[in-house]
């Protein structure tokens, strides 16, 4: 496995320009408790924690597929081999839409998978100007290789949580990502995974990615670029809790602790964030958000609440509620 390995994890598969940073329709009112101290009224953190704690369970997914999965292989690269072993002869955009990624990235992906030999693609009999994917052989024996792998992150992504939980997980979760299950089925013959459901409607970690990717988009559409979603979390625990140290901030946040600095670096150079000496203790930082910072906090605001209206507009208040509780123990993984 490690030529193709090599080869595939010398350049990492991305996720689309959404991932990496909404309104309309119908919502449901939502039911938020507000705080009031030096930075006016702000809405309680419950209210955002939807889109936030799947931020954080997708990282814990994330560390667990790089602590379990052999060789370098990505989530994305898998996903791939999948769903060409389930549907072989599948073309690029029925994929895409499988995985939940865009137009080119899905080329670049499929791109880097064929130049290390594990996927093929031929033109169809029926239409000269479609490619029909295929795994190759290399492609059908990573696959046989990394599936239990793969199993093994599933299971310790929901090992908290009871099967009957867990079961309540996967449907909370495929409404709020618009998946339907059985809409995957296999056209392959044989095709047995150990311990790996066939269809992703089954598997949690692509659920929470895609269900993330929707809360991404939603916060493209709505938000923009003025400020991403990492960035207004800053934001919001520096007005709620000013004064904290980079440290502190990055734990309260659920970020790590380069990509925290990195964030805070960005929005003191926008005037939004102060870092000052603790009086106390020459060696520490402390972190205030400004007037401008408080600002744009408010301004966005609207827009992050439809974010998140729209995100659970399908479910009721006592099964966000149960999202959020079986969300919350899945982050402590």
């Amino acid at each position: 496995m490690t030529r193709q390995a090599t080869r595939l994890s010398a350049q990492p598969a991305r996720y689309s320009a959404a991932d990496r940073g909404v309104a309309g329709g119908e919502h449901r009112r939502e039911r938020c408790e507000v705080v009031q101290g030096s930075a006016g009224t702000l809405p309680d953190e419950a209210v955002f924690a939807v889109g936030s704690l799947l931020r954080t369970v997708q990282q814990v997914h994330d560390r667990l597929w790089q602590e379990l999965v052999p060789d370098g292989f990505t989530s994305p690269q898998f996903a791939v081999l999948h769903r060409l072993r389930m549907r072989p002869g599948i073309d690029q955009r029925t994929l895409g839409e499988a995985l939940s990624l865009d137009k080119a990235t899905v080329a670049e992906l499929v791109a880097r998978m064929e130049q290390a030999g594990l996927v093929a693609r031929e033109r169809t009999v029926a239409d000269a100007r479609r490619n029909a994917l295929r795994l190759t052989g290399e492609g059908q024996t990573a696959f046989t290789y990394l599936a239990p792998w793969v199993a093994q992150v599933q299971l310790r992504l929901t090992t908290d949580l009871r099967p009957e939980e867990t079961g309540r997980l996967l449907h909370l979760l495929r409404t709020v990502a618009g998946v339907a299950p059985g809409a995957w089925t296999s056209t392959a013959s044989g095709a047995v995974l150990v311990g790996l459901p066939a269809d992703p409607a089954h598997i949690p970690g692509h659920l929470i990615r895609a269900a993330q990717q929707r809360h991404t988009r939603y916060w493209a559409d709505a938000v923009g670029i003025r400020l991403t979603s990492p960035q207004y979390g800053v934001l919001y625990r520096l007005a709620r809790e000013p004064g904290i140290d980079q440290t502190t901030l990055a734990e309260q946040v659920a970020l790590a602790k380069a990509p925290a600095g990195e964030i805070v670096k960005r929005l003191i150079a926008r005037g939004e964030v102060r870092r000052e000496p603790d009086p106390h203790d020459g060696r520490r930082k402390l972190l205030t958000v400004t007037d401008e910072g408080l600002r744009v906090l408010y301004e966005v605001m609207p827009a992050v609440l439809d974010v998140q209206r729209r995100l659970t507009q399908d479910l009721t208040d006592d099964e966000r509620a149960e999202l959020l509780a079986l969300l919350h123990r899945m982050s402590a993984a």
